[in-house]
């Protein structure tokens, strides 16, 4: 579906100073989509799914999957990713 590239829903809101690497997809479940905080960065590969918030301060690792709000100022990583 989505085979190369960035791909950002349009209802994906985001703060300032987010980075995101190849292969990331943010997307919509059910109708909603991510918000995003300010000064994050999003590994390669990376997925963030539905109706979850993702703090200030964060990192999401590499292939990781957000389906879960991720607090400010924590690490994301696995599938499904977990908060460190």
């Amino acid at each position: 579906m989505h085979p190369i590239g960035v791909v950002i829903n349009s209802k994906v809101k985001g703060g300032i100073n987010i980075t995101l690497e190849s292969g990331v997809v943010m997307g919509d479940e059910k109708g909603k989509s991510p918000t995003l905080g300010s000064h994050i960065f999003i590994g390669a590969g990376a997925k963030v799914f539905g109706p979850i918030t993702v703090g200030n301060n964060v990192k999401v690792g590499a292939n990781a999957v957000v389906v879960k709000d991720v607090e400010s100022n924590k690490t994301a990583l696995g599938i499904p990713a977990k908060s460190k």
